[in-house]
């Protein structure tokens, strides 16, 4: 599962009918079409949930004179039943629900369907369904809480473990909301304390981690470098309409890079392989269905290119007539599904079908994963995204780390819109330059920036800053690029050499030799400020990025908007994929580096890409596999 250069598809899953209420109202019959429905479209991975409260519907009883917060006696149901004497009734787990969600696995797989099994379902669509005994107790650290949930993962796992359709543990659904967590250390070692329960009962299966990229404790409590770990895997659950992403068209560049670039900078930043194991979008406000399904299918070539491993939409289907909570308060959205709530497909679900077909019609079982071309040390989630644009768009293949980290060995760095010292300790900042005086090359985006001695690494000083508004035109050598000023700074060339200026003629890019080594030092954060307000990737931003690490394509489309990289299966032999992550279509003759030959050309929509004579032809959010051999 999850292997290099592989793409495993896949989805959320409630049932169809019931959704949060399905184990109570279980249905197999129904339970069968929906995995029948799922599985005539290649989704073969579930991520599923037992719901906690149906599961473990434990109530504790309190005894009057007795001190507060320390139950009499555990029972279960309403009906205060006496917990039985089995290894089910210790944990305080319904039988008869492990028996439900056997059958569910074993209807799994007649279908071929993995699952996921999400344990402590708490949280689901911002509703807590917790057990009654547990509810007002800190879950992360009130020992009440803790025994309890140790109690059902031991027994859960243990029970269920024999069964082959289970692939995977996760501690729940999104367990870090399942309420507020006072720090990093607490979060630690409840994720800690809720692995090593797993492992114990299940050493031979993977643990996936809370979803999520944090780099810094800054940013999250739930710091990904801990996550990682602790865990197998890891995960994102990009909701583009819940950031930056989008305030921009659905099918834009922006949004058709959020999830490899939140992916792939987790698994660098963190170290495990990651995935993403949620995504989708309030549709009605966005897209249309044809347009969704567009984004989809350009989504999971963005995501293959960037080695993402999975995506699993969320969800199976429409809730739009389910009047239950939460789906009945009056905020969430119902209309999530690949597929509608009686089980026909959307026009996305086919093109994900799609997808999966064209990967299991290659001839080879995996694609290489494409070289890095540089480290970037962002030290915030949107400074992945924003930096990620660009250097995709200059044809640079990034690879994250965080900033508190020691300083990972390469040719290039870029510290992104590197806001006062971009969280780098004097340790780290000076293991950075060491690499620069060695010989490496250093990319600095100015924003506010005070780390030590900039005047000499950079070549250049602050002769004054002010409070700005409005934008201004900065010349660079061939382009131009207009960006917001909301302060202006004014620099003065110490030994750099001046690159850029802007429309008044003041220097705004600079080179500066430092040992062995270069800096180069922006004048302004382009990443920050390009991420926050639409159109600046359309824009000729992304060559400033160019400037600093020119590279030479295999294949160059000459549009900013389609995305290239390169995936050797050796020194003669190599894959091309080109994704056109823009808003419109595509048609050119692309240019072959000299010494190679385009030898094959696949895609898994021949309605939307043809290459025919040198002409490539490809609707938006669409990619194309381009096989190239040397020319002997």
């Amino acid at each position: 599962m999850f292997k290099d250069g592989t793409m495993t598809l896949g989805v959320n899953y409630w049932e169809s009918r019931t959704a949060t209420q399905m184990w109570r109202k279980w249905n197999p019959e129904a339970v069968e079409k929906d995995m029948k429905a799922l599985a005539e479209h290649g989704m073969n991975l579930l991520r599923v949930f037992p719901t906690w409260n149906d599961f473990q519907p434990i109530y504790e009883l309190h005894r009057a004179g007795r001190p507060s917060g320390i139950p009499y006696e555990t029972r279960m149901f309403e009906t205060e039943e006496f917990c039985p004497d089995t290894p089910a009734g210790y944990a305080g787990i319904d039988e008869t629900m492990m028996e439900h969600f056997e059958e569910f696995c074993n209807l799994a797989e007649k279908y071929g369907h993995k699952l996921i099994v999400c344990l402590l379902t708490g949280h689901m669509t911002l509703r807590l369904f917790l057990p009654r005994a547990l509810e007002g107790l800190n879950l992360y650290e009130d020992p009440i809480a803790l025994k309890w949930e140790g109690r059902f993962i031991d027994y859960f796992v243990r029970r269920m473990k024999h069964h082959p359709a289970i692939v995977a543990w996760e501690s729940g659904n999104e367990t870090r909301s399942l309420g507020p967590v006072k720090n990093p250390a607490q979060a630690e070692f409840w994720l800690r304390y809720i692995h090593t329960a797993i492992r114990h009962a299940d050493p031979s299966r993977p643990v996936i981690g809370v979803d999520g990229l944090n780099i810094t404790a800054e940013e999250n409590p739930w710091v990904s470098s801990a996550t990682g770990y602790l865990s197998d895997y890891l995960s994102v659950h990009p909701y583009n309409m819940w950031d930056k992403a989008g305030i921009e068209e659905f099918n834009s560049l922006r949004n058709l890079t959020y999830c490899a670039a939140l992916n792939s900078g987790l698994e660098q930043i963190a170290g495990k392989p990651s995935f993403v194991e949620e995504h989708g979008l309030w549709r009605p406000m966005a897209v249309s269905l044809d347009r969704l399904a567009m984004y989809q299918r350009g989504l999971l070539w963005n995501l293959w290119a960037s080695n993402g491993r999975g995506m699993l939409w969320w969800c199976a289907f429409d809730q739009e007539q389910l009047d239950i909570s939460p789906y009945n308060w009056n905020w969430p959205g119902v209309e999530h599904g690949v597929f509608r709530s009686d089980r026909t497909p959307q026009p996305g679900a086919k093109k994900i079908a799609a997808f999966g077909r064209f990967l299991k019609s290659l001839d080879f079982p995996a694609l290489p994963k494409a070289k890095t071309d540089a480290v970037f040390l962002a030290h915030k989630r949107e400074l992945v995204h924003a930096s990620y644009i660009l250097a995709r768009q200059a044809g640079i293949i990034p690879e994250y780390q965080s900033p508190e980290d020691p300083i990972r060995d390469a040719k290039y760095y870029f510290i992104p819109s590197a806001a006062a010292r971009a969280m780098l300790t004097t340790r780290r900042w000076e293991e950075l330059l060491a690499k620069v005086r060695n010989g490496a090359t250093l990319f600095l985006a100015w924003d506010d920036t005070y780390l030590a001695r900039t005047n000499e690494v950079c070549g250049m000083e602050v002769l004054s800053r002010r409070v700005s508004s409005g934008s201004t035109t900065y010349k660079f050598d061939g382009f131009e690029v207009t960006m917001p000023r909301p302060v202006d700074v004014k620099f003065h060339a110490l030994t750099a050499e001046v690159l850029a200026a802007d429309a008044e003629g003041n220097p705004c890019f600079f080179r500066n030799r430092y040992g062995k080594g270069v800096v180069y030092t922006l004048g302004f954060p382009v990443e920050r400020l390009a991420y926050s307000a639409p159109g600046y990737y359309d824009d000729d931003a992304w060559k400033i990025y160019a400037s600093v690490l020119p590279k030479q394509l295999l294949v160059s489309s000459g549009s900013r908007y389609v995305l290239e990289s390169e995936h050797a299966f050796s020194e003669n032999r190599v894959a091309v994929l080109l994704v056109n992550s823009g808003l419109e279509s595509y048609t050119g003759k692309p240019v072959v580096a000299p010494g190679w030959k385009i030898v094959s050309a696949k895609t898994d929509d021949p309605a939307a890409v043809q290459f025919e004579n040198g002409t490539l032809k490809m609707e938006m959010n669409s990619g194309i596999l381009l096989m190239l051999e040397k020319m002997k």
